[in-house]
């Protein structure tokens, strides 16, 4: 009797980089697969507590985050991200510093990066806001700098 089928014997595995022939499902002879989104934080407020409903200016820990936004409504409300100065706008406007207000179609989630922005406002209380958790963000430095040789920085001819 041939030897075709898709069963692994996972007793004889001993290495760990054989997990690959672990991941088949045999009975369907598929692999499985389990799509999982990212965690979800609150937004830090002052005092200790928490919020996800953003309607006042509110300013996100550290810089180069991205967030998750829900729009539990049956509209389209506005996210405007921006410096400490932004006020929420109508979706697509834009006020004077450049910012805009970003429109979240209604009852479907939409996601932002932050970039060098570190505060946050949105149109309405239906709009929920999550940082999505990442390790990485944009560190800020404060001086001295070192300048660039500009010797160093001509052509080569």
């Amino acid at each position: 009797m041939a030897k075709n089928n898709r069963v692994v014997d996972t007793k004889q595995l001993q290495d760990g980089m054989s997990i690959e022939a672990v991941q088949n499902n045999p009975p369907s002879g598929g692999r499985k697969s389990l799509t999982v989104g990212p965690r979800l934080l609150p937004i830090p407020a002052p005092a200790g507590t928490w919020t996800v409903t953003p309607t006042t200016l509110t300013p996100l820990p550290k810089l180069g985050l991205n967030i998750a936004i829900y729009n539990n409504s049956g509209s389209v409300g506005t996210i405007v991200i921006g410096g400490n100065a932004i006020t929420t706008l109508t979706p697509g406007q834009i006020d004077s510093s450049g910012n805009v207000g970003v429109p979240c179609p209604p009852n479907a989630w939409s996601y932002l990066s932050m970039g060098y922005n570190q505060y946050v406002i949105t149109s309405a209380s239906t709009l929920l806001v999550y940082i999505m958790e990442d390790p990485t963000w944009i560190a800020q430095e404060s001086g001295p700098f070192i300048p660039q040789n500009a010797a160093n920085t001509q052509p080569i001819s």
